[in-house]
């Protein structure tokens, strides 16, 4: 039986699988008969086992899974409060595109990373990004175990040294 989802919306398609007659045959059903089962019996040793088939819960929201008992939120620290000039608010953003968006609100050339170096054997390097605005450049003192973060922490030193976060603002490990 081939059932046709894309027309359907969410709340629709909950009812649509709730509403559906139970498997009359096919592959599962045959093994199932082969092996000794007859419809209305329980599974197992004694045939006390489920006789209804399982429940399907169809996710409706674009949100991840999560096991019972975990706690929803972010991975990373507490979130820098960035503010532009404009009083927009970029809290929550990654760093680099907070940046990469300052500089097109004020009409500047992208900011350009560029690695410094690169040190260490190749299972343990260490990177050093440094990035220039308007022929300003900012680097950190620090280098870091992979490009993201490195590049994430020389946009973090930009954005200290235009005074929109704090000096103390820890950089997200994302």
């Amino acid at each position: 039986m081939m059932v046709n989802l894309k027309p359907m919306v969410a709340g629709n398609m909950m009812d649509m699988f709730q509403r559906l007659n139970p498997v009359q045959g096919g592959m599962g059903m045959q093994l199932m008969k082969k092996m000794g089962w007859k419809p209305g019996e329980g599974l197992g040793k004694g045939q006390t086992g489920v006789l209804e088939p399982l429940t399907l819960d169809v996710k409706t929201d674009r949100r991840g899974l999560l096991a019972q008992g975990e706690k929803q939120g972010k991975k990373s620290g507490p979130v820098p409060v960035i503010k532009d000039t404009t009083g927009k608010d970029l809290s929550g953003k990654h760093p680099v595109s907070a940046l990469m968006e300052i500089c097109n609100k004020r009409k500047w050339m992208p900011p350009e990373f560029v690695l410094v170096h690169d040190s260490g054997p190749d299972h343990k390097k260490n990177f050093l990004f440094k990035v220039r605005i308007n022929s300003e450049e900012y680097q950190p003192t620090i280098a870091s175990p992979n490009k993201k973060h490195a590049k994430a922490q020389a946009a973090t030193v930009a954005l200290q040294a235009m005074g929109l976060i704090p000096k103390d603002a820890p950089v997200p490990n994302n």
